[in-house]
């Protein structure tokens, strides 16, 4: 079983644990209400950038009581129902396939019953009418619901019309998506107004043994998918006017009905002619804005212009939308969460992985990636896809991830910042962690310079003195050179004993590694110097000390243990640089520089050649410095120790012994215990005795490590 120690240290694991508990608070948070009502606005945002069905269904038109029919019509709302007789007559002789309202007649005429009669009879003659009915909804006594019936008045219902329910069914912002299929009332189903349109139309029973809880809900041939257990969506055809209305004035105005005014033109007349309203199926509602039956639809604004779209229109679309059955499907459930997973685990492993600013575009590009496949998938298939849940989803896993990422490198920079305030300065350390260049535990390959310095002869001064006071005195050395070391951004790497082991270029990289060090060591002099002044005046007894450097490609990181840490480095060019520290005893200088350490300096760096030697292990030889300073140096100095000194080495290589002796002894005449120059003099006099073979290439071969 995998602890939770083990999961921090696995990425795998973090990535997974982050995506998953993204996801699941992500259906949490789709509970809410206002997660619940931004989802639905992602909904009517899909259908405005789908636009308008295309193209438009003219199986169906409406007749609308629209302004113009208050206008035309004698009398005032409600209209008498002879109005309604005369509709139905016209629309028969027209040709209309089925007449479908959407007004509710519930209540009989109080002046003139025979509007009834003459309704019912125009209903009967007709034969293809579908009216409307409702059921109304109260709260008990004891809090129960009760469900009443609003049926067709007496006489319709004799007729051979059959009715369907007009109940609205809103969404939590008071918007229409949805559908009505049926209601049960009383062991008892009664169907929506579209649904009874459809069975009409093509003549067939729906069962009433469907399942509840199957997925669809059949009417004869049509398989409607449901939303809930009795609604569907509704694939809006578009804006209001998407189906073809017509003023009910228009169709109230044959030869035999009077319209005020000017407007009797007998325009139904040429609709008959025109054959308007043949073989289709006539919606007959209100439109007008005074009837209050105007609906928010998710084409509420459509191309900058808000509108409500009628009630009766809301109806037409519905049935449109089974008759061609041009459902729109909600996404496979396990799909969505498979898909909600899949963007939440790249999210969460990309952030892990990348920058902030990297990550969070990459994230935002997933937004957009999510958006145009929901968008692509309910263009082309009709699948609707909850967009709220995968949003939040993807954001949550970017939050959780970067807070983890931040609380983890924050713990990282806290560890190394422990790990490397005994190795180099603080403010090392701090350019490290914001540059975001973290060493590298294990060991990597890189180009660094390395720096040795040793105590001449230690053994001989912690003999002299008790063993507190050489503690003491090595403790204020090193702290100074430490201090030097620390200045010039270098990695103290170790002491052994009474050498010291710097590092400049790791662990945080450098540039100029080469020109810190040297500067490191000539300031490493110029402190010693300091303390040996206060030692003497104390009448305290002090020592030398020697300086080797050498740049080169080593192996750099946690070289240590599991139960120790260490930083350091190993390598070839790490063994040079210490003997270039030793190399100090026999050439009597202070500071030696490798050759590829000189190659780095030598545009800033005083020095003079010293020797081309082999060093113990090694075939190749290289040409080694002095360092003399960083600065200018006395022109004497600049003229002899490296003019005369170069000279003279110069006549050395090619054989002269007597011309190179002079040199040195020039030198050596300004600056007596000039240690190399007292060297080469005793290499010439040995060679003027005895020459060296003629294969001499000048090279000086070191006998110890």
């Amino acid at each position: 079983m995998m602890t939770f120690a083990k999961i921090r240290k696995s990425k795998s694991a973090i990535v997974i644990l982050i995506a998953f508990t993204a996801v699941f608070s992500a259906y949490i948070l789709s509970s809410l209400n206002v997660i619940k009502t931004l989802q639905l606005k992602t909904v009517d945002t899909l259908f405005s950038l789908r636009g308008p069905i295309s193209p438009p269904d003219t199986s169906i038109v409406i007749v609308a009581i629209d302004d113009q029919a208050f206008k035309s019509l004698p009398g005032k709302w409600p209209y008498p129902n002879f109005y309604y007789g005369k509709l139905v007559e016209n629309l028969d002789k027209a040709g209309a396939k089925l007449i479908v309202f959407d007004i509710e007649i519930t209540e009989k005429s109080e002046d003139n019953l025979d509007d009834d009669l003459y309704f019912a009879r125009a209903v009967t003659d007709a034969k293809n009418v579908v009216l409307a009915g409702k059921v109304v909804f109260d709260v008990g006594s004891y809090g129960t619901e009760n469900r009443e019936l609003l049926r067709p008045i007496a006489p319709l219902l004799r007729t051979p019309a059959t009715w369907g329910l007009v109940n609205a069914v809103y969404d939590m912002d008071g918007f229409l998506r949805q559908y009505l299929l049926f209601y049960d009332v009383n062991n008892k189903r009664y169907y929506s107004l579209s649904v009874e349109a459809t069975r009409r139309l093509e003549n067939i029973k729906i069962s009433r043994e469907q399942d509840p809880h199957t997925r669809f809900f059949k009417v004869g041939k049509h398989s409607i998918p449901k939303v809930s257990a009795n609604t569907m969506l509704i694939n809006f055809l578009g804006p209001a006017e998407s189906i073809r209305t017509y003023s009910m004035a228009s169709v109230l105005d044959d030869s035999t009905f009077e319209l005020s005014g000017d407007e009797d033109t007998d325009i139904f007349e040429m609709h008959k002619k025109w054959g308007t309203f043949r073989d289709k199926i006539v919606f007959i509602g209100a439109t007008a804005e005074e009837l209050q039956d105007n609906k928010l639809t998710p084409f509420r604004v459509y191309k900058g212009r808000k509108r409500k779209i009628p009630g009766v229109e809301v109806h037409a679309q519905a049935l449109s939308t089974i008759l061609r059955d041009d459902y729109i499907y909600r996404l496979n459930g396990f799909i969505e969460f498979l898909v909600i997973i899949l963007f939440s685990l790249v999210a969460s492993f990309v952030t892990l992985k990348s920058r902030p600013f990297k990550a969070f575009t990459i994230v935002i590009l997933m937004f957009f990636s999510i958006a145009g496949l929901a968008f692509y998938i309910f263009s082309i298939f009709r699948i609707l896809a909850i967009l709220t849940t995968p949003i939040l989803s993807l954001s949550l896993s970017f939050i959780v991830s970067i807070v983890y990422q931040t609380v983890t490198e924050q713990r990282e920079k806290q560890r190394i910042r422990q790990t490397f305030k005994h190795y180099v300065a603080p403010s090392v350390v701090e350019n490290m962690l914001n540059s975001g260049e973290l060493p590298s535990f294990g060991g990597e390959r890189r180009v660094l310079t390395i720096l040795f310095s040793d105590i001449r002869r230690f053994t001989t001064f912690s003999e002299s003195y008790e063993p507190e006071v050489v503690a003491s005195r090595l403790s204020e050395y090193l702290t100074e050179m430490v201090d030097v070391v620390f200045k010039f951004n270098g990695t103290l790497d170790k002491f052994v004993g009474d050498e010291l082991m710097a590092l400049f270029g790791a662990p945080y990289s450098m540039k100029d590694h080469a020109e810190r060090a040297c500067l490191t060591a000539v300031e490493m002099i110029e402190k010693l110097r300091d303390i040996q002044k206060r030692w003497s005046a104390d009448k305290k007894g002090f020592f030398q000390i020697g300086i080797g450097i050498n740049t080169g490609k080593v192996i750099v990181g946690n070289l240590g243990s599991e139960q120790l840490f260490d930083y350091t480095v190993i390598g070839d060019e790490v063994n040079l640089g210490a003997r270039l520290e030793g190399a100090n005893k026999q050439y009597g200088t202070t500071i030696i520089l490798s050759e590829s350490t000189y190659n780095l300096v030598r545009n800033k760096a005083k020095v003079r050649e010293l020797d081309l030697v082999r060093v113990v292990g090694k075939t190749k030889p290289i040409r080694i410095f002095e360092l003399r300073s960083m600065n200018s140096i006395p022109q004497i100095e600049q003229d002899y120790i490296i003019g005369v000194f170069s000279e003279g080495l110069n006549f050395y290589r090619e054989r002269r012994w007597s011309d190179a002796l002079k040199s040195f002894r020039r030198v050596l005449r300004y600056f007596p215990t000039d240690g190399p120059s007292r060297i080469y003099t005793i290499r010439c006099l040995d060679f003027i005795e005895n020459p060296p073979p003629l294969d001499w290439d000048g090279v000086y071969d070191f006998k110890v490590k």
